[in-house]
């Protein structure tokens, strides 16, 4: 493909500021977003905020009712800020890594698929660092990223993604920015947070699958007949990753 036709192709994802709109939010099913929804739902007391570092075009907001808790989201994005703002959603341009909000000022920070698309862990590092300043005494923070263990040289498959993130690697960030550690679990991809016999069997079987496509044959096979796009969405959306809640250390 030319350069001309790859720019004309990626023109419909670019702001003003030359920032690809990422489509890693969307992949983001509904029952998942329904589970994060009635997690915090469960978690936060009426008017208490919450904070998504990565809203998307289809995010959690969705599933929220904003009338019981104060949404705010961070977005660097022109164009996805615009989309939010057309659906009254609040969201603050965010200049990575300072957030514009005051210290302990938010009750919770969700950051699902966002830092694993920092270039550094100096850049994650700082941004906890961030969430820390902005949160309160009380106040908790989810971690979802994919699990470079388990899904390994897929992980660059996606350009935008940087930062190597594992439970290990996130945990022992969270622990060095004064985080204390609620609990962990690892996902269904982006389908479900659950964890009971049957899904852990369907891990399994999809580590397996997910696999046997990382393998050359099946890789040449499924270019022969121009299915690796298909593929690509397959494994993103089945891919195994680790959700982390930790509090503020007292």
């Amino acid at each position: 493909m030319s350069q001309k036709r790859i720019v004309q192709s990626l023109q419909g994802f670019l702001d003003e500021d030359g920032l690809v709109i990422p489509n890693s939010a969307v992949i983001m099913k509904g029952n998942f977003k329904r589970e994060l929804a009635k997690y915090f739902l469960a978690s936060l007391k009426r008017g208490q905020k919450i904070l998504d570092l990565n809203p998307g075009l289809h995010g959690i907001y969705d599933e929220l009712d904003l009338s019981q808790i104060a949404y705010v989201a961070l977005e660097q994005n022109s164009r996805i800020r615009s989309f939010l703002e057309e659906r009254h959603i609040a969201v603050l341009n965010w200049k990575i890594p300072k957030v514009p909000l005051e210290n302990n000022s938010v009750d919770f920070v969700l950051s699902a698929a966002f830092l694993e698309h920092l270039p550094t862990y100096v850049d994650a590092l700082n941004v906890l660092l961030e969430m820390r300043r902005v949160l309160t005494s009380e106040g908790r923070i989810l971690v979802i990223v994919p699990n470079y263990l388990r899904i390994k040289d897929f992980f660059f498959e996606d350009y935008k993604h940087g930062w190597v993130t594992t439970r290990k690697r996130v945990i022992d960030m969270l622990n060095d920015c004064h985080f204390e550690i609620i609990g962990s679990r690892y996902t269904l991809g982006w389908i479900t947070m659950r964890t009971n016999l049957l899904v852990s069997f369907l891990r399994l079987f999809l580590s397996f699958s997910l696999a046997l496509l990382r393998i050359n044959f099946v890789d040449r096979i499924l270019e022969t007949f121009k299915l690796e796009r298909l593929s690509y969405r397959f494994q993103k959306t089945f891919f195994e990753l680790v959700a982390i809640e930790a509090r503020v250390k007292k």
